[in-house]
């Protein structure tokens, strides 16, 4: 990912985490997610649906985009990896990232003790929507 792709990632935008199930079907949720710079993390539920797609087929793509104008999209694909559940540190973080620092914490506090697995996502492919290139 280039600078810009890097900067707009680490911004506090809702992605759209796009799996298969077993069946070949799609399936896309809303997500949260952390950004360190080279990995995306997401928490979901241990034997979510989301959880069960990657398990059966790891190959994921997440779409991060600014509806407002000028439009901007990021399509991040990869092969996802499941992992433990993201440190207390690392909940807060992701809380207070999307609810600010009163909501993100009553919000830890109140999900605490749920049974969760953690998606790791290192970008193998990244294609970015940008019209304002095109002037």
């Amino acid at each position: 990912m280039n600078e810009e792709q890097t900067r707009f990632a680490a911004e506090p935008n809702i992605a759209v985490f796009a799996s298969v199930d077993r069946k070949g079907r799609p399936h896309a949720t809303p997500v949260w997610y952390l950004f360190d710079g080279g990995e995306f993390r997401i928490s979901v539920g241990n034997g979510s649906q989301k959880h069960g797609n990657i398990e059966a087929n790891p190959e994921v793509t997440l779409v991060i985009d600014k509806r407002d104008l000028p439009p901007y999209a990021l399509m991040i694909s990869g092969r996802a990896e499941v992992g433990p559940t993201l440190s207390d540190d690392e909940r807060l973080q992701l809380a207070t990232r999307y609810l600010g620092e009163q909501i993100g914490r009553s919000y830890v506090g109140s999900t605490a003790g749920e049974d969760t697995v953690t998606i790791h996502l290192k970008p193998r492919k990244v294609m970015e929507f940008d019209p304002t290139m095109r002037l």
